[in-house]
């Protein structure tokens, strides 16, 4: 029987360890760029909860709820179908905007578009209709420009505080981006532009879950009052926001309700309801029917 040296088991023991890290860290660059685990196996937790909920009909009503739960409830809300029966719908560029009076875009109108990457489908379209519109997005590396005679863009984020050095998390979207960003609230936007008095049109978002922390705040601080018309997509990857965060999340959402948002259009995409592996995505279009152009 042949032994091994010290030296020589040393180097096997070297070169595992090695190939163990490599491995570990090519998963992990994996997951942060797709949002994708290779293991995804398990019960759907979503149906799982609706088996639950016919045998409790109490059960929407309990308040001690697993974190998952949550997301199945927001699910459940956008599922409902259309709040608003919007009779002039458009696909305009790649999100639908109602036409109905008095939500009718047009002259002197105002978009706010945050979210872009490289995508001005939605951005040039409203600018043609004659609106006034501002594209946000500081992960694209590109500076501040005018890109039509309607449609300026912003290296600028949106967030919930103003700060000239924030640092995204790395994913997919954000790699290739620089290290910091600027990025402002809605209400020092609106300040910064000389919008403060003028009511915006159509409000669009798309900013990968930041979207969640951004509505819970100009909710509170009175900015949604100012928004004619809402569309955006609504974000729940596997690792953020975190599951702790899904019941205010929903409790956002549902406030968004009580000031007058009914949804007219709604899409759901990849979804996935697993322990490990919770994501869910939706495209959603809602009108501001408490919307007074007096208050604004």
């Amino acid at each position: 029987m042949a032994f091994l040296s010290p030296q020589q088991l040393s180097k096997n023991q070297g070169r595992v360890l090695f190939i163990a890290v490599l491995s570990l860290f090519l998963l992990s660059l994996l997951y942060i760029v797709t949002n994708k685990p290779l293991f995804r196996d398990g019960p759907d937790l979503c149906q799982v909860w609706k088996e639950r909920i016919k045998v409790n009909k109490n059960g929407y009503k309990n308040e001690s709820r697993q974190w998952w739960e949550w997301g199945c409830l927001l699910e459940k809300e956008w599922d409902k179908g259309n709040e608003y029966e919007c009779q002039n719908k458009r696909k305009v560029g790649n999100y639908h905007i109602c036409f109905d009076p008095p939500f009718t875009v047009k002259p002197p109108c105002l978009v706010y578009s945050f979210g872009i990457d490289h995508d001005f489908r939605f951005d040039d379209a409203m600018g043609k209709l004659g609106c006034d519109v501002y594209s946000f997005d500081p992960s694209m590396g590109i500076e501040s420009h005018q890109r039509s005679k309607k449609v300026n863009f912003l290296n600028m984020g949106l967030s919930i505080e103003d700060k000239d050095d924030f640092k995204p998390i790395i994913d997919g979207y954000t790699i290739g981006s620089k290290k910091t960003w600027k990025i402002r609230k809605l209400s020092s936007i609106r300040e910064m532009l000389g919008h403060k008095n003028r009511p915006i049109d159509v409000l669009k978002m798309d900013i990968e879950s930041y979207e969640w922390a951004v509505m819970r705040q100009v909710i509170q601080d009175g900015t949604i009052n100012a928004v004619r018309q809402l569309t955006l997509e609504w974000h729940i990857f596997p690792n953020q926001p975190m599951g702790i965060e899904f019941r205010n999340m929903f409790d956002t959402y549902m406030q968004l309700k009580v000031k007058g948002f009914q949804q007219f259009y709604s899409s759901d995409w990849d979804r996935h309801h697993n322990v490990h592996y919770f994501k869910s995505q939706n495209d959603n279009s809602l009108v501001n029917v408490h919307f007074d152009i007096k208050k604004k």
